[in-house]
């Protein structure tokens, strides 16, 4: 499958020359408006919420490679990758657990059933077939139920609508560092009502050692990737009003491993995944009633695989995660008309199903000793929600949701969250205000789970349950000078409680954590001049266990970025992106490889810079360079990040 899916990557680059850039004719530009945030689009300045967008333009201007590299600036995330591309990566939102961020491809839920928590692994993800990511921070379970605590992810699938064209044919191969090479390649158009986006793409590499250089257990084995990616996503008009989608993806990655803290030559990961997509939406009253009816599946099965070798420090696995979600999903948009001091006033309501399946099987052999997991089980629940939205005076835009849950395999649960925004033009200000709750549903190994030690699942738990909420200002810097601009900072605060931890004697799981969280979010934009762009954020935050106060694991008290990208003509492009990252508390290991026990992990800096010149209207040349400086940074103690690291390629257009 591997080959398969990089020769396909490697043949569409070929074949259908084209720059793969949102300016290219041929593929649509979305409008500047959110959708993930209250399901209705609408404009950032509108919403209630920390929100952040990822453009097609910004994710080829800042060489974004990986779906880490576009969220490793964005105040308020914490992305922990344990080495280079297609390693395990975290994501830490605002403070909150990794398992606390729900992840949407098209507005479909995909975290996986069977990984620990039910998270997401952003590792293995490429963009080639990304039009767009919007972040929305804050707990957001009131519109997208379980797992939205901290926030959610919404990856934006590319789309062939409204090109304007019956073919549009895009292309990129690249070479680097590390024997790194990568194709990809779009096709997309629309035709007599017919849309279509097909994009292949494939990335290798011998990658870097994981192990940092100080560890006495450091062998010099490199960690090296390989990741195949096919999409497509089709559509066709039923009629005037209504239209059929359907979306497929198919995605194969495989990655050298080592345990924290030993270098180990023979561990590796292969991760099959595929999801897909089906469903009708239209209108079915013009001006009132939009619908949307769809039924999709995402499953993602993991291998680990250790043999035994000749380093004594190495341990082994044989472990299997098999995980499959199926979405059931009914969503509705009602526009109501504008009357007096209201407008823009809309409804949306509808109701979903989940059924989660997990079959686990776990046979490892580490520093600690054997340790066995078992789980066969699925679940399903179902939910209802209702939400609005509405302006009054055309000045104060306020939207509330509601959810509630009706699982199988625990109590019925129901969340909400308010929120609104002021507008002030006559000081270009804009405050806002925002509370909410959210939850975190049991996974299936937590509630039938087997393991060692005499470990049986406890099927009595409750969800893990967040309170919290956010305050915040917007200053528009274009009205106060000749330059457009936006400099922003929101206050947040959130408790969470029930937490799901191992009891004291490692045999059930119990529910008995809870955490403080506050902090503080900035963001600046400023475009000084036609050919210059300047943007920093700036995050504080003060994540603590609620029942002892010490700060949470990998949660930095302190982190921030700063970056530009210059114009110097309309053929060339430069941009550079600085990551800060201060110390966070972390399971520590010794320079002899050896545990260390509970510390302080120091932070780092990374500097990354890209380019791109235009050097025909068809061709394009670029390059990219990662941690330019050398950093020896460990996001997680005992994982470094990759050294010094550059790409460069072409891109072409037809």
């Amino acid at each position: 499958m591997r080959t398969r899916l990089l020769a396909a990557a490697a043949a569409a680059a070929i074949a259908f020359p084209a720059l793969a850039q949102t300016e290219a004719p041929g593929l649509r530009l979305l409008p500047e408006t959110v959708v993930t945030a209250t399901r209705v689009p609408t404009p950032i300045e509108r919403l209630p919420a920390g929100v952040t967008v990822i453009t097609r333009q910004a994710i080829e201007e800042r060489g974004y490679r990986s779906l880490v590299d576009a969220l490793s600036a964005v105040p308020g995330l914490r992305p922990v990758q344990l080495g280079p591309i297609g390693q395990q990566t975290s994501v830490f939102m605002r403070g909150t657990n990794s398992s606390h961020v729900l992840v949407l491809r098209d507005g479909m839920p995909i975290n996986d059933p069977s990984a620990p928590g039910g998270l997401f692994d952003f590792g293995n993800d490429l963009l080639d077939d990304v039009e767009r990511i919007e972040v929305v921070r804050g707990p957001m379970s009131g519109l997208y139920g379980s797992g939205a605590i901290g926030g959610v992810v919404n990856v934006i699938t590319r789309s062939g609508r409204g090109a304007g064209r019956a073919v549009s044919a895009l292309g990129e191969i690249a070479g680097g560092t590390q024997s790194t090479a990568a194709a990809s390649g779009v096709l997309a158009g629309e035709w007599r009502g017919l849309d279509y986006a097909i994009v292949a793409s494939g990335l290798t590499t011998q990658g870097f050692n994981i192990q940092p250089p100080r560890l006495a257990t450091n062998i010099g084995e490199r960690d090296g990737a390989r990741i195949g990616t096919l999409t497509a996503n089709l559509g066709a008009a039923l009629g005037e009003r209504f239209r059929l989608f359907a979306f497929g993806r198919l995605r194969e990655s495989k990655a050298d491993l080592d345990q924290a803290g030993q270098d180990d030559p023979n561990y590796t990961v292969r991760n099959r995944s595929g999801m897909w997509r089906a469903g009708i939406a239209g209108t079915v009253i013009p001006g009132w009633l939009d619908t949307a009816l769809a039924v999709g599946q995402s499953r993602d099965n993991r291998q680990f695989r250790d043999r035994p070798d000749l380093f004594p420090f190495s341990g082994s696995d044989d472990s299997r995660y098999l995980g499959t979600r199926t979405v059931w999903q009914w969503d509705n948009t009602l526009r109501l008309p504008n009357g007096g001091a209201v407008d823009d006033a809309a409804i949306t309501f509808g109701l979903q199903r989940i059924e989660d399946r997990t079959d686990v099987k776990v046979r490892f052999d580490g520093p600690f000793g054997p340790f066995a997991r078992d789980v066969d089980r699925g679940t399903r629940n179902h939910a209802a929600y209702l939400g609005a939205q509405f302006r009054l005076f055309r000045r104060l835009d306020l939207t509330g949701n509601i959810r509630h849950e009706m699982p199988r395999d625990f109590a019925d649960t129901t969340t909400w969250r308010v929120g609104g925004v002021l507008a002030v033009p006559e000081a270009a200000l804009s405050l806002h205000a925002a509370y909410g709750t959210s939850f975190r549903a049991p996974t299936l190994f937590d509630l039938f789970g087997v393991g060692s030690f005499g470990f049986r699942g406890n099927p009595n738990l409750r969800p893990e349950k967040g309170r919290g909420g956010e305050v915040g200002a917007a200053v528009d810097l274009a009205a106060v000078m000749p330059h457009p601009g936006r400099f922003s900072v929101t206050y947040f605060r959130q408790n969470i409680r029930d937490l799901i931890a191992d009891d004291a004697f490692f045999t059930t799981r119990i529910n008995v954590g809870r955490a403080e969280i506050d902090g503080v979010e900035t963001a600046f934009d400023l475009s000084p001049a036609d050919w210059l762009d300047l943007r920093a954020t700036y995050t504080w935050t003060v994540a603590q266990d609620g029942n002892t106060g010490l700060q949470l694991q990998r949660r930095p008290r302190h982190q921030g970025s700063v970056g530009a990208t210059l114009r110097a003509n309309p053929r060339f492009s430069l941009s550079t992106d600085v990551l800060l990252f201060g110390p966070a508390a972390d399971i520590l290991y010794r320079d002899s490889g050896a545990f260390a026990g509970r510390g302080f992990n120091q932070g780092g800096t990374l500097v990354n810079v890209s380019a791109r010149w235009q050097v025909t209207e068809v061709l394009e040349w670029f390059a990219v360079g990662r941690n330019i400086t050398g950093s020896r940074y460990e996001p997680a103690n005992a994982y470094v990040v990759p050294g010094a690291w550059a790409l460069t390629g072409l891109r072409a257009r037809w």
